[in-house]
């Protein structure tokens, strides 16, 4: 069990592995991290028990968190990595849902110079780009 887990982009698939996680009991907190235009999804997300927090500072959100995983589109990726850095933890597992793992990997090696050795590229990503968007949307996307 995660002590916090936090997902990077709480949208369709990232809202949809932190209700699984919390169905799951997988972690005792589960946060989420966003941009300031993401703030109504995310306070939706926290109405509805989805995640328990969120943050729009990314050293607040990972604070802590022993498992991060990053739900945003691969194009955002590289970005998000570079957010990450300075605050990168070893004792963290990070991974990711892109639906390329080539891209993922080549962004994780241009801004760590090598693959995190506690970075993970999952093959999670099983169907995206439905018309509805965000954490409200009720069925999980990999059912």
């Amino acid at each position: 069990m995660f002590e916090r887990l936090c997902i990077i982009g709480v949208g369709l698939i990232g809202g949809s592995i932190a209700r699984a996680a919390r169905l799951q009991g997988l972690s005792k907190s589960i946060v989420g991290y966003g941009r300031l235009q993401d703030s109504q999804n995310l306070e939706t997300a926290k109405r509805l028990g989805v995640i328990d927090d969120y943050y729009l500072q990314i050293e607040q959100a990972v604070l802590g968190a022993d498992c991060v995983v990053i739900a945003t589109p691969v194009a955002a990726i590289e970005s998000i990595f570079a957010l990450l850095k300075p605050f990168w933890s070893e004792q963290t597992i990070y991974t990711d849902v892109g639906s390329t793992k080539g891209s993922v990997i080549a962004a994780a090696q241009r801004v760590f110079e090598t693959v995190p050795d506690n970075f993970s590229a999952g093959s999670s990503h099983c169907r995206g780009g439905a018309k509805r968007r965000g954490s409200v949307c009720r069925r999980f996307v990999c059912e």
